[in-house]
């Protein structure tokens, strides 16, 4: 016959069951938690490598805006026989990203670019177009302002300018890609 007092002592504490379903679960807790951290700290990462490339894309569009209307096709293109200060004096289509590694398939180490829709004819070199297709510049467009969406070269007589500006990197997800669009255009005072 058991006393009520031998009863109190042996519910007293824990059993070894009791016990390991408790570290089992604080265990998965544990888990849970740290994965989670992990995956804000993965996801920080992403959203700099994100924020440094729209920033870089950003301050190449202020560039390019901050230069002789007239100029920005041939300083910015990649063709350096056409710059305007001689070949190879402009800063040209190709542009380094501080902080970001460069794609794994980048051509030469750059991970900007600046690109207009251009065709490079055999003969001519490259021709700044308003016959392509791309609707995230909005082509086909009139460029020259002359009501006429042609096949001829309108780097000179451009009065609008697409231009879209890629930033590719090799990120901690795999190759990343931001792209930027947009038309220049040449604002002329009001006299």
């Amino acid at each position: 016959m058991s006393t009520p007092h031998a009863h109190r002592r042996g519910r007293a504490g824990f059993t070894f069951v009791e016990l390991a379903v408790t570290m089992v679960i604080l265990l998965v807790a544990l888990l849970i938690f740290s994965s989670t951290l992990s995956s804000v700290a993965e996801q920080r990462a992403i959203n700099r490598e994100s924020a440094l490339a729209q920033e870089a894309a950003r301050n190449m569009l202020e560039s390019l805006r901050s230069e002789n209307f007239a100029e920005v096709f041939a300083r910015y293109n990649s063709d350096p026989a056409d710059d305007p200060g001689g070949p190879g004096t402009a800063p040209g289509s190709r542009f380094a990203v501080a902080n970001l590694d460069e794609a794994p398939d980048s051509p030469d180490g750059f991970e900007g670019e600046v690109v207009f829709p251009i065709v490079v004819d055999p003969v001519a070199g490259l021709q700044l177009r308003e016959d392509q297709v791309d609707r995230a510049l909005g082509l086909p467009r009139d460029l020259s302002g002359d009501c006429v969406v042609d096949d001829q070269d309108h780097s000179t007589d451009y009065f609008v300018l697409p231009v879209r500006i890629t930033v590719r990197w090799k990120g901690r997800t795999g190759t990343r890609e931001y792209q930027l669009s947009t038309q220049l255009c040449q604002w002329r005072k009001l006299a």
